[in-house]
């Protein structure tokens, strides 16, 4: 018979040592593992290495990527934007220079020939400027805005200036955004603006007046000043005989035409009705208190203001500028002054906008950076091992390897002496 407690200490043998084989696999895997942590530099090796790991280092590894291709994004349109500003400190130069000639040109000592050769002069300044509103990056006009495949300003060379079609005669649809900041500056001031005189259009009152009344006003024409000063409506006076009395005034201080028209029972002012109005950005009426019955403004519908006409674009400036030289007409040079002078103001205007643009592109590409910076760090202290701390690791899981080994091979030492003794 075989003794059964015999038996029972030989299925406890096995089992110890199936339990020692198992326990140095485990360290062989870790050790293993710590292995390729030192070799590839990886934190983790599998997803359950760490609670939530694989998904912080994915998030991790997308917010990186984000601000990386919003740097670069933020980036490329500040490069745009910082071509766009190069060309109009050029325009800005070019138009500069059509304004010193046509001051000279303005002069009556110039003669016919001199405004000739300075119309020479004129078109290859304005022909370049037109050559600079059309720069491209590539197959992007910078000034197109969302319509960034049309040409800004489509042109024949030699043709007359106002000629020129903007964006291809179609309407402007906006600017280009990036990330829902503007990334570009529209030229549709300085080439597609119609020209307008001042205008003033007050509410309707009480006709006729209740009590007496007093306005105080200037106008300008466009090429000078008229003070018409205080002018006095009595109680009674009807809206005809209101416009009657204003127009008088108006022609009394120097004008000439009409200034104020009844406009279904309210008081519009209007340079346009002027014999010789100019259309331009100096074109003003400026209603103010008369200093007698300076709050009886309201009584007549108005308010204190000032309002200022509009001047041609740059097209039409040209256009009449070079015209002006062609026929040697120093009087039309001199007019052409007041429109490319708000041309260059419009100018400066778009510049300095431009100017603001790329500022905030650059600001926000270093933001972006600074941001990614921190991202990858933190995806360092996630997913990256430092090799000291991975040689660490890797040094301890080899002492605990040897140990277990040196542990199970003493166990089947030991279950080698208990089979013999059985």
């Amino acid at each position: 018979m075989v003794d059964s407690s015999s038996g029972i200490g030989r299925m406890s043998t096995w089992v110890r040592q199936n339990s020692g084989r198992d326990n140095v696999i485990r360290k062989q895997i870790e050790y293993s593992k710590d292995s390729i942590r030192l070799n590839t530099g990886k934190r983790l090796i599998e997803n359950y290495d760490q609670l939530n790991g694989a998904r912080e280092i994915t998030n991790t590894t997308g917010l990186t990527h984000k601000h990386d291709q919003l740097s670069t994004v933020n980036a490329k349109a500040g490069s745009e934007l910082e071509l766009a500003e190069s060309a109009l400190k050029s325009m800005k130069e070019l138009l500069d220079q059509v304004k010193d000639d046509a001051l000279k040109g303005a002069s009556e000592t110039q003669d016919p020939t001199d405004l000739s050769i300075l119309g020479s002069q004129m078109r290859n300044l304005g022909e370049n400027l037109y050559q600079l509103a059309n720069t491209k990056l590539g197959n992007k006009y910078v000034f197109g805005g969302l319509q960034s495949d049309k040409k800004v300003l489509k042109y024949t060379p030699g043709d007359l200036f106002g000629n020129a079609s903007y964006k291809e005669g179609l309407a402007d649809l906006g600017e280009r955004q990036v990330d829902k900041q503007q990334s570009s500056i529209s030229l549709t001031n300085l080439f597609n603006t119609n020209s307008q005189s001042a205008v003033y259009d007050g509410t309707v009152f009480t006709s006729p007046l209740a009590a007496n009344a007093e306005l105080n006003l200037v106008v300008h024409d466009g090429k000078s000043e008229i003070f018409v000063g205080d002018i006095a409506l009595t109680t009674g006076d009807t809206t005809a005989v209101v416009v009657t009395k204003i127009n008088a005034a108006f022609n009394a201080a120097g004008g000439l035409g009409s200034i104020v028209s009844n406009n279904a029972g309210a008081l519009k002012f209007d340079t346009s009705l002027i014999t010789g109005n100019v259309e331009s950005a100096k074109a003003a009426i400026i209603i103010g208190p008369g200093n007698t019955l300076p709050n009886s403004l309201a009584s007549l519908g108005l308010t204190s203001r000032t309002e200022n006409g509009v001047s041609k674009d740059l097209r039409q400036a040209l256009n009449e500028l070079d015209s002006a030289y062609n026929s040697g007409d120093n009087a039309r040079v001199r007019n052409t002054l007041i429109d490319i002078e708000e041309n260059l103001r419009r100018l400066t205007e778009a510049h300095s906008l431009l100017g603001d643009l790329v500022t905030k592109f650059e600001d926000r590409s270093k933001n972006n950076s600074d941001i990614k910076d921190i991202v990858q760090k933190n995806y360092t202290e996630e997913a990256v091992i430092p090799v000291a701390e991975a040689v660490q690791k890797l040094s301890a899981t080899q002492n605990v390897l040897t140990a277990t080994m040196r542990s199970s091979a003493t166990l089947i030492k030991q279950n080698i002496f208990d089979m013999i003794m059985f």
